[in-house]
C-alpha cells in the first residue's frame, strides 16, 4: 500500500480536539425580510464551471494516499480587458480552469477555448491576478501542486496579451516554483517599486507525527522543499530569497493575506496553516527580512489554519484577523467525525515543540493596537462553522459594517471515527497491504454531506448573525475558493463560488435594489497593480480605513476596488488615499453613490506616521515578586474538569502594618512557595522576610485579609487556604491568622474553629454583623478537593475578644449550601447601618444577603438575582452616578468561551460515581433536540468512565444519545448544577433594596472578570473601575481565556460604563492574571498573574 494509506489518520487521531458540541445559536428576527442575494442560474451567466474531481486507486489520486485530495480550487477576479467590468477566472484541480469575460447584466463569455490559460495545466490551486510585467495588463499566476511529482507542480505565469490570450511564461520570469502550491500573493515587500512574489506551500510530510516532522525538516534542503517561498523581483525576474528574507521554515499553508498588519506602511505576511504548523504571522523589518511574531502578537491560533482574511470589524481603524477551521456546529458530527486531544499531544506541542497554543476553532483576532491580538470568535458567534474554506470579511448590505461569508463543506469525511476504526481493524488484518478492491469500498463508505455556505451579519456589538436562510445563499454545496466584486456596477458586492462536483455560484446581490445602504466606491490607478493602498473616508465624525489588497479567504483573488457602504448617511466630508509609497491624496466629496479615482501620480504629499503614544499607564518596576505555581494535573483524575483549580492565585492584600502610614502589601504563594510581604517606602515595595511565612509555604494562599483581629490599633493578616492538589480534610487546608505585634512583625495565632474547617477556601471580608466595635469575618470556601463540582460550606466567624467562631448557622444559614464561593464583599446596599453582604460564585446564583440585625437573609428574589446562575468571579462595590447609593459590578466568566447557555437552555453539571468504582465523576450537559447531551465527546467521556466503552459501542450512538442513556437513572439524582448566563452585569440600586441588571460594555464581555479596582480615570469626580482576569489553564480542548490587557470602565455618570481599550490606556497585560490591586502612594497599579512575576503600572492621571 502507498506511504499515506498506511498511516492513515494517525494525526487525526492523535492530534484533533475532542469537542464540545454546544452551538452559538442566534435567534433570528423573523420579521426581518432578507432577500439579499440572488442565484443566478448559469443558463443566463453561461458560467457552466465545474471542477469535478475523480479519485483512483491505483496512484495516489485519492484521499488516502494523498491528504489534500479535496481541498478544493479557487477563483479570481479582474477586468481582463479593460474595459470597465469584471471578468472571471475559476481554477479546477483536474479538469481544465476557465476563463470568463463580463458581458454585462451577470452574461458572461467563456473565452477559455482560445485564451490559452490551460497550457502546461496539471493540479491547479490557487488563482493570483497582477499585471506583473506592469504594462497595465492584468495577468495571471496559478499555484499549481496535487498528486504529482514536482515536475508536474510546476506553477504557471499568464501574461496578459491584450487580445483576450495569454502567454504561459513562469519559467522565463523565475516564478515555476515545484512546491505543492496552494496560493500566492503579490506585493512590494521592500517598497522597491516593483512586485515581489510569495508562494505558499503545502507540505510533503503530511500524516506523521509533529516530533518525527520537526526533526525532519532540520534537514535545510528538505526544509527549502517544503516551506513557502519568497521571489524577489530583479531586473525584471524572480529570485528565491526565502532564506535571506527569514522565511525559510515548515510550511503547510491554505490562506494567505498580505497586509500592513500593524500599521507601519511596510506589509506583512500572514500564512494560516494547516495541520500542527501554527499560523506565521511574518512582521516586515524593512531591510528585506522578516520576523514570524505569531507568539509574541497573538495567544492563541486556529488548529487546523484554512482560509484567512484580514479586514478592520469593528470600526476601530484596526486590521483583525479572520482564520477558519473545522470545528462541527452541529452535535451529531462534532462527535463522530474528531477524536480527541490528549494532554500528552497538547503538551508535546505548547511546552517541548514551543509553539503556539492552538485549538480546533475559527479565530477572529480582534486588533487591541501595540501588535497585541484578542482571538473573540467564541463571543462573536463565529467559532463553529463546519468544514470551512474560504472566508471573506465585506460589507455585503451597505450598512457601513463588515460582514463575513463562508464557504462550506468536504466530499469525504476521512475523519469519521467509526469509519477509521473499521479502516484500522481491516489495515491489521491484511497487514497494510489492502487490495484495491477493499481499498475502494472502504473510500466509497466514508460519510459525505453538503453543507450550506453561511452568511454573517455584523451587528456591530463584536456579534454575527446567520442570515443565510434569509437568501439563495443557502444552496448545499462542497464550495471552497470565492471572491467578491460589483460583477454589475450597481453599488453591491456580488459572490462568485467555486464548488467541488457542482456548478459554480453567481449570487447577485440585490441590496441596492431593497435600499439597503448607501455606497462609494474608490478606484485606485497606483504605480503598481497591486498598491495595497489603505484609503479612509470621514463623515459625521467617523473615520473608517480601508486596505486594498487582492488575495484574501481561500486560494482565491478578488476585486481590488475598495468599496464603503454608507448606510443612511447621504453624505461624506473626505476620501484619503495613503499609498504604500507614502505619498497621500484628499478629496473632498458632494456626492455619493458613485466612484472615485485616485491615481497614485496625482498625490503629493508625503503623511508622516505618528506612533508616539501617552498613556495613563506605564509600566514600571515598582515590586519584584515572581509566583511559583506548583505542579499539579488537575485533569488526572478530574479528566473532564472544565479548567483547574489549583492555578488561583496569586492574590494581593493591602495594609498599614508598621505604623508608617504608607500602605504595605501582602501577596499569596503556592504550595510549595510562601507568601511574602512588602513594605512600602514611598517609591517602590522591599521585601520584608518573615519565618513565620516561609514555615507555612505548604498551604496554597488564596484571598488574604488585614484587619484588626485583637482590637489594638495594627492590623493583623487573615489568610485563606484552598486549592485542589491537597486530599479533602487535609490539615494543609486550614485558614491562618497572624498576629502584629504593632511593628510588622507576626505571630501565628491558633484558633480552634479555624483548626476545625479543614477547607478549600477562596474569599474573605470583614463585616462587623452585630455592631459590638469589633470586625468580624466571612470566609467563602470553594470546592471538595479533587471533586469538583461539589461545594463546602461558607462560614461567617463571630470576633469575641479576638477568638473566632463559627456562627453561619445560627445567623446565615443559607450561605452554608450556598454553592462555590468565589467573592464574598462586606457592603451596606441599603444604608440602614447594618453591613449586609453580597456573594458570588461558579454554578449559583446572585446572592444579596440583608443584615436583619444581626440574621441574614437572601433577598436576590426581590431583583430577579436568585434565577441568575453564572460562574461569576467578582464583586465591586461602587457608586456610578453619585446617587449615594452602591452600586455593583459583577463579574462573571464573560461569553468568549465555547460554553454557551441561556436561561430557556442552561449548561448543567452532574457529579456522582457513575461508574460505581468508587471515584467521583463529573459530566458537563446542554440541551439539544429537547433532550441533555454530554457536551464532551466519547473518547475523554469513557476515559473518565471506562464502561461508555461497552455500553455505547460507536461514536454515532454516542452522538445519538441522552445523557440517561449513557448514565441511566442515576443521572436523575446526582449532584446537579446549572449555569443560565455568562455575562457580567453592573447592578444598579433602585434604593429599595433591589437592584436594576445592566449589561457591561461589549469588549468587557470578551473576558473573564476576575479581579476589579476603582479609581478616577478621567478626574470628573465619578468612579471608574478597573477590570482584568485571565484562566490559562483550561482542559486542552477549550481554549484558553488568554486577553492580553486590562480594560477601564469609564462611568457614563448614570447607569452604564464607557470601555476604554488597551490601545487608549496603555494597560496590555503580559499573563495569567488573577488580581489587581490600586494604590495611592505611590500611585500604583499591581497585577497579580499566576506563575509569573507580578506586573506593576505607573498610573499618570
Amino acid at each position: 500500500m502507498k506511504y499515506l494509506f498506511q498511516i492513515l489518520l494517525i494525526s487525526l487521531i492523535t492530534l484533533i480536539g475532542c469537542k464540545n458540541d454546544t452551538d452559538y445559536i442566534v435567534e433570528k428576527d423573523d420579521s426581518k425580510i432578507y432577500s439579499s442575494f440572488e442565484k443566478i442560474e448559469s443558463s443566463h451567466s453561461n458560467i457552466d464551471f465545474i471542477n469535478k474531481i475523480t479519485p483512483s486507486f491505483d496512484n495516489k489520486a485519492n484521499l488516502f494516499d494523498y491528504d489534500y485530495f479535496y481541498n478544493g480550487s479557487g477563483v479570481g477576479i479582474a477586468d481582463f480587458n479593460n474595459d470597465g467590468l469584471k471578468d472571471i477566472i475559476l481554477s479546477a484541480n483536474q479538469t481544465n480552469n476557465k476563463i470568463y469575460i463580463n458581458k454585462g447584466d451577470l452574461i458572461f463569455e467563456d473565452i477559455t477555448l482560445g485564451a490559452n490559460i490551460n497550457e502546461n495545466k496539471k493540479w491547479s490551486s490557487g488563482v493570483a491576478i497582477a499585471d506583473v510585467n506592469n504594462d497595465g495588463w492584468m495577468d495571471i499566476y496559478i499555484s499549481q501542486g496535487g498528486p504529482n511529482t514536482a515536475s508536474d507542480r510546476k506553477n504557471l505565469l499568464f501574461i496578459n496579451q491584450k487580445d483576450l490570450t495569454f502567454k504561459e511564461q513562469a519559467s522565463e520570469y523565475g516564478l515555476a516554483d515545484q512546491g505543492i502550491s496552494t496560493q500566492s500573493a503579490f506585493f512590494d515587500f521592500d517598497k522597491d517599486g516593483d512586485l515581489d512574489c510569495l508562494v505558499m506551500n503545502e507540505n510533503s510530510y503530511y500524516g506523521i507525527d509533529p516530533l518525527q516532522f520537526y526533526t525532519i525538516l532540520k534537514d535545510k534542503e528538505k526544509l527549502k522543499l517544503n516551506s513557502s517561498q519568497l521571489y524577489e523581483q530583479v531586473n525584471g525576474k524572480f529570485v528565491n530569497i526565502t532564506e535571506k528574507s527569514g522565511l525559510l521554515k515548515p510550511s503547510f499553508g491554505l490562506g494567505l493575506c498580505i497586509s500592513d498588519i500593524n500599521n507601519d506602511n511596510w506589509l506583512d505576511i500572514y500564512i494560516a496553516n494547516d495541520y500542527y504548523v501554527p499560523d506565521a504571522m511574518y512582521i516586515n523589518n524593512k531591510d528585506g527580512t522578516f520576523s514570524d511574531k505569531i507568539k509574541q502578537n497573538t495567544k492563541q491560533v486556529s488548529f487546523f489554519g484554512m482560509g484567512v482574511d484580514i479586514a478592520d470589524v469593528n470600526n476601530d481603524n484596526l486590521k483583525d484577523i479572520f482564520v477558519l477551521d473545522m470545528a462541527s456546529s452541529d452535535h451529531v458530527r462534532s462527535k463522530t467525525l474528531m477524536a480527541s486531544m490528549s494532554v500528552s499531544n497538547f503538551e508535546l506541542l505548547t511546552k517541548k515543540l514551543n509553539l503556539p497554543y492552538q485549538y480546533m476553532f475559527n479565530s477572529l483576532q480582534l486588533n487591541m493596537g501595540d501588535s497585541k491580538f484578542h482571538n473573540i470568535a467564541q463571543v462573536s458567534g463565529l467559532s463553529k462553522t463546519d468544514w470551512s474554506w474560504a472566508g471573506l470579511i465585506f460589507d455585503y448590505n451597505n450598512d457601513s459594517n463588515e460582514d463575513i461569508y463562508i464557504t462550506n463543506g468536504y466530499r469525504k469525511y476521512a475523519s469519521d471515527n467509526d469509519s477509521r476504526i473499521k479502516i484500522n481493524k481491516i489495515k491489521q488484518q491484511y497487514n497494510n497491504r489492502v487490495p484495491l478492491k477493499i481499498k475502494e469500498d472502504l473510500y466509497n463508505m466514508l460519510p459525505s454531506e453538503k453543507l450550506a455556505n453561511i452568511l454573517y451579519e455584523n451587528n456591530g456589538t463584536l456579534k454575527f448573525n446567520d442570515v443565510t436562510s434569509y437568501s439563495d445563499l443557502n444552496q448545499p454545496s462542497y464550495s471552497n475558493g470565492a471572491a467578491y466584486a460589483d460583477l454589475d456596477n450597481d453599488g453591491d458586492l456580488d459572490l462568485i463560488v467555486n464548488n467541488i462536483d457542482q456548478e459554480a455560484f453567481l449570487f447577485k446581490n440585490n441590496s441596492i435594489e431593497n435600499n439597503k445602504g448607501n455606497f462609494l466606491k474608490i478606484k485606485l490607478n497606483g504605480v503598481l497593480s497591486e498598491s495595497f493602498a489603505k484609503v479612509s473616508i470621514s463623515y459625521d465624525g467617523r473615520y473608517k480605513t480601508k486596505e486594498s489588497k487582492r488575495v484574501r479567504g481561500y486560494l482565491s483573488s478578488v476585486d481590488e476596488d475598495i468599496h464603503f457602504g454608507l448606510g443612511e448617511k447621504n453624505s461624506v466630508d473626505s476620501v484619503e488615499v495613503l499609498w504604500n509609497s507614502g505619498k497621500s491624496e484628499v478629496k473632498y466629496l458632494n456626492d455619493i453613490n458613485q466612484t472615485i479615482v485616485f491615481n497614485e501620480n496625482d498625490a503629493k504629499n508625503i503623511k508622516s506616521l505618528d506612533t508616539e503614544k501617552t498613556w495613563v499607564f506605564e509600566q514600571t518596576n515598582a515590586i519584584d515578586f515572581n509566583h511559583d505555581e506548583n505542579y499539579f494535573n488537575d485533569f488526572e483524575k478530574e479528566i473532564l474538569l472544565p479548567y483547574k483549580q489549583s492555578t488561583l492565585g496569586p492574590f494581593i492584600s493591602k495594609g498599614y502594618i508598621n505604623g508608617d502610614s504608607l500602605m504595605d502589601i501582602y501577596i499569596g504563594g503556592s504550595k510549595g512557595t510562601s507568601g511574602k510581604m512588602y513594605l512600602n517606602n514611598g517609591e517602590n515595595f522591599v521585601y520584608k522576610p518573615s519565618k513565620i511565612f516561609l514555615n507555612d509555604s505548604n498551604y496554597e494562599d488564596m484571598e488574604s485579609l488585614f484587619i484588626d483581629i485583637d482590637s489594638d490599633g495594627d492590623q493583623d493578616l487573615f489568610v485563606v487556604s484552598g486549592g485542589s492538589e491537597f486530599n479533602e480534610r487535609s490539615i494543609d487546608l486550614i485558614d491562618r491568622l497572624y498576629i502584629n505585634d504593632g511593628d510588622g512583625n507576626f505571630s501565628k495565632s491558633k484558633q480552634d474553629d479555624l483548626n476545625n474547617y479543614t477547607i478549600s477556601g477562596k474569599s474573605i471580608s470583614k463585616i462587623d454583623y452585630d455592631k459590638d466595635g469589633d470586625y468580624d469575618i466571612i470566609v467563602g470556601n470553594r470546592i471538595k478537593p479533587q471533586k469538583y463540582p461539589l461545594h463546602e460550606p461558607s462560614i461567617i466567624y463571630e470576633n469575641d475578644n479576638g477568638i473566632l467562631n463559627n456562627v453561619s448557622n445560627k445567623i446565615a444559614p443559607e450561605l452554608e449550601d450556598f454553592g462555590i464561593v468565589n467573592k464574598i464583599v462586606t457592603t451596606d446596599f441599603n444604608n440602614d447601618g447594618w453591613e449586609d453582604f453580597i456573594v458570588v460564585g461558579e454554578w449559583t446564583h446572585i446572592g444579596i444577603f440583608k443584615n436583619n440585625e444581626g440574621v441574614f437573609t437572601d433577598i436576590s428574589e426581590k431583583s430577579g438575582l436568585n434565577n441568575l446562575f453564572g460562574w461569576w468571579f467578582n464583586i465591586q462595590e461602587t457608586d456610578i452616578n453619585n446617587d449615594g447609593l452602591k452600586d455593583y459590578i459583577v463579574g462573571n466568566i464573560g461569553s468568549n468561551i465555547k460554553f454557551k447557555t441561556s436561561a430557556e437552555k442552561p449548561l448543567r453539571i452532574y457529579a456522582d460515581d457513575f461508574d460505581n468504582n468508587g471515584t467521583h465523576d463529573l459530566v458537563l450537559s446542554y440541551e439539544y433536540e429537547n433532550k441533555y447531551v454530554p457536551l464532551r465527546g466519547k473518547e475523554c467521556s469513557t476515559q473518565q468512565m471506562p464502561f461508555i466503552a461497552e455500553k455505547i459501542p460507536t461514536f454515532t450512538e454516542f452522538a445519538n444519545a441522552s445523557l440517561q442513556d449513557i448514565y441511566g437513572e442515576k443521572i436523575n439524582t446526582s449532584y446537579m448544577r446549572e449555569v443560565t448566563d455568562l455575562k457580567s452585569y453592573i447592578l444598579i440600586n433602585n434604593g429599595d433594596s433591589s437592584f436594576k441588571k445592566i449589561k457591561l460594555p461589549d469588549l468587557a464581555q470578551t473576558i473573564p472578570i476576575l479581579s476589579s479596582d476603582v479609581l478616577d480615570y478621567n478626574k470628573d469626580g465619578y468612579e471608574d473601575i478597573i477590570v482584568s482576569g485571565n484562566i490559562y489553564n483550561t482542559e486542552v480542548e477549550t481554549p484558553r481565556l488568554d486577553n492580553p490587557f486590562a480594560l477601564v470602565l469609564l462611568s457614563n455618570k448614570k447607569d452604564g460604563y464607557y470601555c476604554l481599550s488597551p490601545n487608549t490606556t496603555g494597560l496590555y497585560t503580559k499573563g495569567n492574571t488573577k488580581s489587581v490591586k490600586i494604590l495611592d502612594e505611590p500611585k500604583i497599579l499591581l497585577i497579580g498573574n499566576n506563575n509569573q512575576s507580578i506586573e506593576s503600572f505607573k498610573i499618570n492621571n
